[in-house]
């Protein structure tokens, strides 16, 4: 005599059921493929001895699925078809975005027969669960998926537990859509962040073998700088130089390495500069000119030298200044009014038009003339 297929199964679900979060509650379940084949969309058949919905979502072997038909039941358990969630999707209220898991299907899908429906290039159709926030979609609404903009033109509501989207591809609006990010809208009620970093220590720097220097690191958002960014730090060589998530550099063997800076919740924003181990006690000076980069005719403006052994500011040398026009004509359209220290005063001069030409202010280090640096002055008339 035939024994009926449905206990087995009930039977092999008590047996060989796998834990499951239904609803982001655990329950035992039987999943198996819903087709032989390999497709495009990742369909399998679920079933419990627990209740099932369409529009249930099951978390099975670390991916998220949607139950996306209509639900059998027995006495014993109840059985579905679920696919997998393969996009995160953003929807965007006037600046309240909210995400979803949605079952993201292009060019043909199958139904519930076995038919297959083809669709339109560019057109895609999307599958979220019905709830409180997605009830809220409306047509027209904007989004994206793989950085790709998309438009819904059509809502279907007509299964409980699900909505299904008709969408067609839209045109990107550079204005206000974050697309790294897949938020359409973002910028339409944000402000749009715009992040630097920057290591000060010019291009090249030197480290003493077995010695440590920090790295003097910017970080800025829209020109304002940031306090206490959150930095993550790599040496392109660990065995030559090795640095921490502070910013410590240490030199483990003579040689050179490139470390490079990144903001760590933006990875994409970096800077890199090139590090050299050196015997210890070599001194390697540098000089960095600070102050305001254009003078106005007839006016005067104060630059100080910086002095670096190894990247480290030092405070024991000093620099003579000069002044010269960057074409190098004469006279100088330019002096040194005062110096003191390691600063310097110049004052442009007040006769002739002098837009778009600029001053070289050149410090020299006086314990040792081949260390020189130079800053460009850009000139302007005041009127």
């Amino acid at each position: 005599m035939t024994r009926s297929l449905e206990p087995m199964l009930d039977f092999f679900l008590r047996e060989k059921g796998e834990l499951v979060h239904i609803n982001s509650v655990r329950q035992l379940a039987l999943i198996q493929d819903a087709t032989n084949t390999i497709q495009m969309t990742d369909e399998k058949i679920i079933r419990a001895a627990t209740p099932l919905h369409t529009g249930d979502i099951v978390d099975y072997r670390y991916e998220r699925y949607l139950i996306t038909s209509q639900v059998d039941r027995n006495e014993q358990s109840c059985r579905g078809r679920m696919k997998k969630c393969n996009q995160w999707l953003a929807l965007n209220w006037n600046g309240q975005v909210r995400w979803f898991d949605a079952v993201v299907e292009a060019r043909t899908f199958s139904t519930e027969t076995g038919k297959v429906i083809s669709m339109p290039e560019g057109n895609i159709l999307i599958t979220v669960q019905d709830n409180t926030d997605t009830r809220g979609i409306t047509l027209s609404q904007r989004f994206y998926i793989t950085h790709q903009p998309f438009k819904i033109v059509g809502i279907d509501r007509t299964m409980n537990g699900i909505i299904q989207l008709s969408c067609t591809l839209d045109s990107i609006n550079t204005a206000y859509d974050d697309v790294e990010n897949n938020i359409a809208d973002r910028w339409k009620y944000e402000i749009t962040h715009t992040y630097a970093l920057q290591i000060n220590q010019r291009t090249i720097a030197y480290v003493p073998l077995n010695e440590t220097i920090p790295l003097n690191v910017t970080a800025t958002d829209n020109g304002n700088e940031i306090a206490n960014p959150a930095i993550t730090y790599t040496s392109s060589d660990p065995s030559v130089i090795s640095v921490d998530q502070q910013g410590r550099v240490m030199g483990i063997a003579l040689g050179q390495a490139s470390i490079t800076a990144k903001l760590t919740y933006h990875l994409t924003v970096q800077s890199t500069i090139e590090i050299r181990v050196v015997e210890t006690g070599t001194h390697i000076y540098s000089i960095a000119i600070t102050g305001n980069p254009i003078l106005k005719t007839g006016q005067s403006a104060s630059y100080v030298s910086h002095i670096y052994d190894h990247g480290v500011e030092v405070f024991d040398q000093s620099v003579e200044w000069s002044l010269q026009n960057q074409d190098h004509s004469t006279p100088i359209m330019g002096s040194i009014t005062s110096s003191s220290g390691n600063s310097v005063t110049i004052k442009a001069g007040s006769r002739g038009r002098v837009n778009h030409k600029a001053l070289i202010l050149t410090a020299t280090l006086v314990s040792d003339p081949s260390i020189t640096t130079e800053k460009t002055i850009s000139l302007k008339n005041l009127f």
